[in-house]
């Protein structure tokens, strides 16, 4: 049985004439080191009345195996 160890990160997104983009420069490093994306949870930010209105960001989930 694989034991596996975890990480989160946070990417937030920034609004350019070009449209949303993110910074994932980490992630080929990251990968290098054995660390896959398993999961993905968009970060929606709510308006003045409480009601999402757009997503800011992800959070990513990674899992490598255990040493």
């Amino acid at each position: 049985m694989t034991r596996w160890e975890y990480q989160d990160r946070m990417v937030m997104f920034k609004e350019t004439s070009e449209g949303l983009i993110s910074n994932l420069d980490w992630l080929p490093g990251a990968g290098a080191e054995g660390w896959e994306v398993t999961a993905t949870v968009p970060l929606i930010a709510p308006n003045r009345e409480g009601v999402a209105y757009g997503t800011v960001g992800a959070l990513l989930i990674l899992r490598r195996p255990a040493a």
